[in-house]
């Protein structure tokens, strides 16, 4: 936790809502997980914190490094959706290759003592509006005590899930290369909101066309001004 600490986050939450503010108007595509990596890094960076993120890479889950006097925190940068019954719905590893079930929840433990937080942007869509909640949360909290015994799991066609109560649901599913899913509760006590960022439906992308058309006029004048310039 006092690494966490090294982080202004109020100035983080507040820059942090600028930027998803920008790029959902200058693009109709919804802020996704590499989006969101991007935001954070790019918050950081402006921050004046030391930042290493290669988009590329995932090596052991991190995203981010950010380096701090000796120390280094560990970010994994997450997309996610809410619900309508409210609750916060996150994918996670594909656990394929770790073949059985007691070798996939070893790794989960030994990845969640590698990092030092997941940072969640969560996308809700509304009738007029879309709404970005972003949360942070520890990585040990999503790999409790009670998830690591595989007694505790229940298995069927569809993959396995969690039978133990650790205050939100877990899954792993077959279909999907064993991805490991998670349905948590937004008043789920260990998940903390930074911020809501809600951005009307007739904004989203609306100054793309702006942008060009201001791109095109400067070329256009430049031009102007070389003809002008050789001209005389």
């Amino acid at each position: 936790m006092k690494k966490l600490n090294r982080i202004n986050w109020n100035r983080f939450r507040e820059l942090a809502t600028k930027l998803i503010e920008f790029k959902a108007k200058i693009s109709k595509m919804p802020i996704r997980a590499e989006t969101w990596e991007e935001v954070i890094y790019a918050v950081l960076l402006y921050m004046e914190y030391e930042v290493t993120w290669e988009p590329t890479s995932h090596a052991k889950g991190v995203d981010l490094e950010i380096k701090s006097n000796s120390e280094t925190l560990k970010i994994s940068a997450k997309g996610g959706k809410i619900t309508d019954s409210r609750v916060l719905t996150l994918s996670s590893y594909r656990l394929t290759r770790f073949g059985t079930l007691p070798k996939m929840l070893d790794f989960l433990n030994k990845n969640a003592t590698e990092l030092d937080i997941y940072l969640i942007c969560a996308r809700e869509e509304r009738q007029e509006s879309v709404k970005y909640h972003i949360f942070r949360i520890l990585p040990n909290v999503l790999v409790p005590e009670k998830a690591l015994n595989p007694n505790d799991w229940e298995e069927s066609n569809q993959g396995w899930k969690l039978k133990a109560d650790v205050g939100f649901e877990v899954s792993i599913v077959k279909k999907m290369s064993n991805q490991l899913w998670y349905s948590i509760p937004l008043d789920f006590s260990w998940l903390e909101q930074l911020t809501v960022v809600e951005i009307t439906k007739k904004d989203i992308g609306s100054t793309l066309v702006k942008i060009l058309a201001a791109l095109d006029k400067k070329k256009w004048e430049i031009k102007d001004a070389l003809d002008t310039s050789y001209g005389s």
